[in-house]
C-alpha cells in the first residue's frame, strides 16, 4: 500500500496521506515524497490547485516516533525541511480538508496552505507546549540532552 497517493482530476491534483493505521503519522520518505509531489505540482502548467487530505479518521498525528527515532535529522537538509521548503515555495492554490486529528507537525504543516476546511470532527493540538517545548525567543533557553 502506498503512504501517499494521488490522483487527478481535470486540473485539481488529490494528494491524500494514506496510513489510517497510524492515524497518517509522517515518515521521512513520506515528507521527501510530498516535498517531491509538491515542487513537480509547481512546475506542471497543467496542475492549476492542489487539494491534501487524510485517509480514514484522521488528517496527520504528525511524525511517526518509531520513524523519527530510526531517522533523526542529521547534517544537511532533513526530510521535513525539504517538505517545508516546498510548502513556501509553492505558488498554487493549496487546500487541505481536515477531518480527525491534525496532532503536532499535522497542524503545522496546515499554517502553509491557502485554505483549511476543518470538518466537524477536526481536532488540533500542539502537544510541544505541553511537553515544555517552547521557548522564550526574548529569552532563549539552550538545548540540553
Amino acid at each position: 500500500m502506498n503512504d501517499i497517493i494521488t490522483e487527478r482530476a481535470g486540473s485539481i491534483l488529490s494528494v491524500q496521506l494514506n496510513r489510517p493505521a497510524k492515524k497518517n503519522a509522517m515518515t521521512s520518505n513520506m515528507y521527501v515524497t510530498l516535498a517531491d509531489l509538491f515542487n513537480d505540482a509547481a512546475r506542471d502548467a497543467s496542475i492549476r490547485a492542489v487539494l491534501w487530505h487524510g485517509a480514514g479518521d484522521s488528517f496527520c498525528a504528525g511524525n511517526d516516533l518509531e520513524d523519527f527515532l530510526k531517522n533523526p535529522p542529521g547534517p544537511g537538509e532533513s526530510p521535513q525541511a525539504r517538505l517545508m521548503n516546498a510548502l513556501i515555495n509553492f505558488d498554487k492554490p493549496l487546500v487541505a480538508a481536515v477531518h480527525g486529528a491534525a496532532i503536532g507537525g499535522g497542524t503545522t504543516m496546515l499554517t502553509h496552505c491557502d485554505f483549511v476546511y476543518a470538518g466537524e470532527s477536526a481536532r488540533f493540538q500542539l502537544p510541544f507546549i505541553n511537553l515544555g517545548l517552547v521557548r522564550n525567543l526574548d529569552r532563549p533557553v539552550p538545548f540540553r540532552r
